[in-house]
């Protein structure tokens, strides 16, 4: 029992700091930028949009709060929580933790997809014609490694790793090939590179929400298999003797997890190696159990992603990406990954 307590109290205090790192983060998004608002003013316009405060309000820091920074805040916490929900997920069904959205090919077919929505202006006709792109051309990426991957019946894991590598060169070509015939087009052109880089400047409630169902669709679907995905990790023959549809459970979660990675790649550009840093730091603090990483990884990564956001906003006086900074961070991590797990390409 006492085991058992310390193991709740874990819990429950690592939830209620990040909780606090998040809304830490979340003040200094709303009040800090270009303009300053003084933090009355930021409780008073947040009150006023509750309808808890019957008082006056600047009409311009309300502007700048509730239509400018509340919905990048938003999308930040939702791309975060989702890019590394969708690499818990991979990395607990492929029992590896080098498996994420990045490493499968998924970020670099979802990237294509976007890619080919703006260049056709099919973006600029509809806010929801990039991520049905991002999210199709994930799960066409997904398939595709499926394919080459299994033979007779069976998936190599080691080979599916390799084939997500190898179509993410594909992809990243694909998307050079695109971005040079946008050249003609200069503002066309700016935007796709702007995008691949990662960005969350000029987000806004519609941004919001697209990747808000994505992600809330995809974390309850998740959460229904997540016990299979436990018993997956085992292994599948042991998934079997339990009752575990080893086919409908594993190809859910992957089709949950390209939603996940669709969506947030849709209104935040590439932003990589969340889904492989979060999941796994999580992973040595609560242990394997899916119930809890997975929430607990997509506030950790939710975390990443705001204050990478704040650092590239308010420390950083050039024009820095987030998607830059993340790559900067996780490369490191994933070759540290390399050197630990050289011995043996297994999960632990």
């Amino acid at each position: 029992m006492k085991n058992d307590f310390r193991i709740q109290s874990k819990e429950v205090n690592l939830f209620l700091v990040l909780s606090a790192l998040i809304l830490l983060g979340g003040f200094f998004t709303i009040a800090y930028g270009t303009w300053d608002i003084e933090v009355q003013n930021v409780f008073k316009i947040l009150l006023k949009k509750l309808g808890l405060f019957s008082g006056s309000v600047d009409e311009v820091e309300t502007a700048i709060i509730w239509d400018g920074r509340m919905p990048r805040f938003i999308v930040a916490f939702l791309v975060g929580f989702s890019l590394a929900g969708a690499g818990a997920i991979m990395q607990g069904l492929f029992r590896n933790p080098m498996a994420s959205p990045g490493v499968m090919g998924i970020d670099s077919g979802a990237a294509l997809g976007a890619v080919t929505a703006l260049f056709l202006g099919l973006a600029a006709k509809s806010i929801f014609a990039l991520p049905l792109f991002a999210i199709v051309f994930s799960l066409l990426t997904l398939i595709m490694v499926f394919a080459i991957a299994t033979s007779r019946g069976h998936t190599s894991i080691s080979t599916l790793l390799l084939a997500g590598i190898a179509l993410s060169l594909i992809f990243g070509a694909l998307t050079s090939f695109v971005i040079t015939l946008s050249t003609r087009e200069f503002d066309v052109g700016r935007v796709i590179v702007t995008w691949l880089m990662g960005d969350l400047n000029n987000r806004s409630w519609e941004h919001v929400n697209i990747v808000f169902p994505t992600t809330l669709i995809a974390l309850m679907g998740t959460l229904y298999f997540v016990k299979d995905l436990n018993i997956l990790m085992i292994d599948e023959e042991t998934a079997a003797n339990l009752g575990v549809n080893i086919k409908l459970a594993r190809n859910a979660l992957l089709l949950f997890s390209s939603i996940e990675t669709g969506g947030a790649i849709a209104v935040s550009g590439v932003v990589g190696f969340v889904g492989l840093v979060a999941p796994h730091i999580m992973r040595s603090i609560i242990g394997p159990d899916n119930r809890k990483l997975i929430p607990f990884a997509g506030l950790l990564g939710a975390v990443f992603i705001i204050y990478a956001d704040l650092f590239v906003r308010l420390i950083v006086k050039v024009d820095l990406k987030i998607g830059i900074l993340t790559s900067l961070m996780g490369g490191p991590f994933f070759i540290y990954l390399l050197i630990k797990y050289r011995k043996r390409f297994e999960y632990m």
